[in-house]
């Protein structure tokens, strides 16, 4: 066997699982009041057939008034009328948390209620992968070719 056929061969691998690729993992929103949880994927939320529902997270910055700013920081989710929450934080580690949420997003955050339906995040997470991300034109092995050229 020549060593143009040996490098074919894994060339043709790497063509076939690119071809191949494209999971998807659509993660849509739920929330748990009693668990203080809330999770979902913005693409997902967006794309429903609903009105309501959605999920994200935000910051504000604020003149203190005495030549400083504070920041503060949100995240919010819904999945129908009755079941809405939004939690506050002004915690310098999950403002870092708001900041790491792109585009297509997988969110987690959760919360505590000072039982006066104040709630302050405990914790922010997000994941941002392809398989949340819509399906798109798929990918033939003519266009891996014409990409090649």
């Amino acid at each position: 066997m020549n060593v143009k056929r040996l490098l074919t061969v894994p060339a043709l691998l790497l063509a076939s699982s690119a071809i191949l690729a494209g999971y998807t993992q659509p993660a849509p929103v739920t929330i748990d009041l009693d668990l203080g949880f809330a999770g979902g994927d913005m693409i997902t939320a967006r794309n429903i057939d609903d009105d309501v529902t959605f999920i994200g997270c935000g910051q504000r910055q604020f003149d203190d008034g005495a030549g400083g700013a504070f920041s503060t920081g949100f995240c919010q989710a819904q999945v129908e009328e009755a079941s809405a929450v939004t939690c506050f934080t002004q915690n310098a580690a999950l403002l870092d948390g708001i900041d790491s949420v792109a585009d297509a997003s997988y969110i987690t955050f959760s919360w505590t209620d000072d039982g006066e339906g104040n709630l302050t995040c405990t914790r922010i997470g997000s994941s941002t992968q392809s398989f949340y991300l819509e399906k798109g034109k798929k990918i033939t092995a003519e266009d891996l070719e014409e990409g090649s050229e």
